[in-house]
Parts: structure tokens; sequence; C-alpha cells
């Protein structure tokens, strides 16, 4: 008797792992054609976060993967296209309240868990995103009034932002649920689905240092720091402001310095890239460089390089020693700064 019930519960335990093993997985697609499903909230195959990040003033690989980002989105407007001014006591303008989400190895922008619109379809969201996702302080952005903000130092933080604005599809207004399925039907979701083009809102100026000529070896130089002065040690960005004023970085024009005490880089005749300081566009720069020379300590102040220094494009400067009590910098070249480019020395027309 003991046996048959042992057989019993045998073939019970293989019937119910054999259900499940037979189960259909979920389909996640279903809300395409199913509208009693919710529709996730995705981006188009590719962000677009391909770009070098620079950080602690040095550039940092190719793709930006594996950086905290922030993502907020807003209604801009009604489905019928009515404008609409987004806040914390209109219920539901804020589809995504600020959150951070890690970018993966291709760049890309997923939500875990899943973020979704909402049913209904009363608003067409639009969609921003920053970083870094906090601050020194390790504040996020906050909403306050209606502007989602947010105030980095300056100095070795490459700040970062993105929108996808609401648009249409076929006379639909999107970003929303009807919207997103409807575009996913007809296979236009990368052309038509949200998309986080990145742009970088400070100048980057790369400090490269050399000597005259062979006489410099004997002198036992090092640069320790390299310093801009009279700038902003501060920036403040508006990631979303529901009037409008979105994606402006103000300095707070304190005519402090920014940049880097703790360097150790040997003047010899070839230039080498002591740093990267990344500082608000200006349309000229003055330095301060530092040198231990054989232990002794010394600091020189360096005339403006005057020019036009955009956001978005990195300057190099060549800080010409000719000896310790004799630097000049010489602006040699620079390069644009876009997503999906290699940085390197150049003149441009």
């Amino acid at each position: 008797m003991k046996k048959f019930c042992l057989f019993i519960c045998v073939a019970a335990l293989c019937a119910v792992s054999c259900s499940k093993a037979s189960q259909p997985v979920e389909d996640p697609d279903k809300w395409v054609n199913d509208e009693s499903q919710r529709v996730p909230v995705q981006f188009a195959s590719r962000t677009q976060v391909e770009t070098k990040a620079i950080k602690d003033g040095r550039i940092d690989g190719i793709t930006m993967n594996g950086l905290d980002v922030g993502v907020i989105a807003v209604a801009k407007k009604q489905s019928d296209g009515t404008p609409v001014t987004w806040s914390s006591t209109l219920d539901g303008s804020i589809l995504i309240d600020n959150t951070k989400v890690t970018t993966s190895e291709a760049g890309d922008i997923a939500f875990s868990p899943a973020v979704y619109y909402p049913f209904g379809n009363v608003y067409a969201y639009s969609f921003y995103s920053y970083y870094p996702y906090t601050n020194a302080a390790r504040e996020a952005a906050a909403n306050v009034d209606g502007v989602y903000s947010i105030t980095y130092d300056l100095g070795n933080t490459d700040i970062l932002w993105a929108n996808s604005e609401a648009t249409d599809y076929d006379g639909l207004k999107g970003f929303n649920a009807k919207y997103c399925r409807a575009v996913r039907q007809a296979g236009e979701q990368n052309n038509y689905f949200p998309k986080l083009q990145y742009h970088h809102l400070l100048t980057a100026i790369v400090f490269k240092v050399q000597g005259k000529d062979a006489t410099i070896g004997t002198y036992d130089l090092n640069v320790t720091g390299v310093r801009i002065l009279n700038t902003s040690t501060k920036a403040t960005l508006k990631v979303a402001d529901s009037q409008g004023q979105s994606g402006v970085l103000t300095g707070n024009e304190d005519g402090g310095s920014i940049g880097f005490d703790n360097l150790n880089v040997p003047v010899t005749t070839d230039a080498s890239n002591a740093c990267t300081i990344l500082a608000m566009p200006a349309s000229s720069y003055s330095a301060q460089i530092s040198f231990d020379k054989g232990g002794a300590s010394s600091v020189l102040n360096i005339a403006n390089a005057d020019g036009e220094f955009k956001a978005g494009f990195i300057y190099y400067f060549t800080v010409k020693v000719n000896n310790p009590e004799d630097v000049t910098i010489i602006a040699t070249g620079l390069d644009e700064w876009q997503p999906g480019t290699t940085p390197g020395e150049g003149e441009v027309e």
C-alpha cells in the first residue's frame, strides 16, 4: 500500500512539472494589437547616447554605457492637440517623475520595471533626460514651481541633456498609448517612437603641456595643477520647464576657478595631455598652472586665450613651457564634440 501511494505522488509531481514546462511564454508585444493591454514606454531602438563622456577630467570610453541618467515625461498637449501646462497638481500630467535609468552597453535606455502610458490617452507627453543624475551633494533634479532643475559643480562634470517633444503621426497626437500602438502596427517605431539625442552643454578644454626644447629636461619640472580663472564654479540646468525654457544651463558667474590640483605630469619636449576641464562657454579663458620643481612648488597665471568657445566643442590648448618662469598658452585647434564622433586634435575650417 505504501509503494502504491509513493507511485501516485511521483506521478502527480511529474504531471505538475510537465504542465509548467508546457505553459506558453507571455507575448511581450501583446499590447500592439490588444487594446486591453497596457502600452509600455519604449524608445526608438537607439536613443543616440553614442558619445564620449568625460569623467574626472579624462575622456573615457566610446559609448555612454553604464551611466545613470534621469528621465522625465510630462504632458505638453491634450490628445486633441490643445496645449496644456503640466504641473504636480494636474492629475496625470506628469507621467515619469524623474526616474533614474542606467544606460545599457549599447547606450540604450529601458525601464525596469516597465513604465506604461495611461489608458484614456488624455495627454501627449514629452520626454526630457539629463546626466549626471545626481550632483556632488547627491541631489537629483527636483520639481519646484513647474521646473525640474539641478545645480552642478563645474570643472570635471560632463553635463548632458536630451529631449523628445510630443509629436504627431497620421493624425494622432503623441506620445501616448494610442499613438504608440498605431506607430508599432505600421512598423515605424524607429522613426516615430521617442528618441533621446544627448547634447553636451559645456565647453571642453584639453590642456597639453610641452617644453620648448630639449633643455627643458634640466629643470626637473612637473605640472601639478591646471585651473581656469574668473569663471563660473557652478551651473544650474533646467531639465524640464513648464514655461518652455527646458535645456537651459546657467552659470552662477561668481568669478571663481575650476580645474585640478592633483596632477603629476612631467614637462618634456613631447606634448602630454595634462587634463580636460569642462567650463561654461565663453569668449575667453585665463588659466593658472602649478608646477613642482625638484620639490619646490610655483604657480603662474597665464593671459587670456581669446576666441568663441562654444558648448559641445573640445578645444586644445598647448601650455608651452620655455622655463619655469615663462609659460604661454597656444590654441592648437578644436574638434566638434558631438554624439558618435571621436574627438581628436586638428584644425577646423
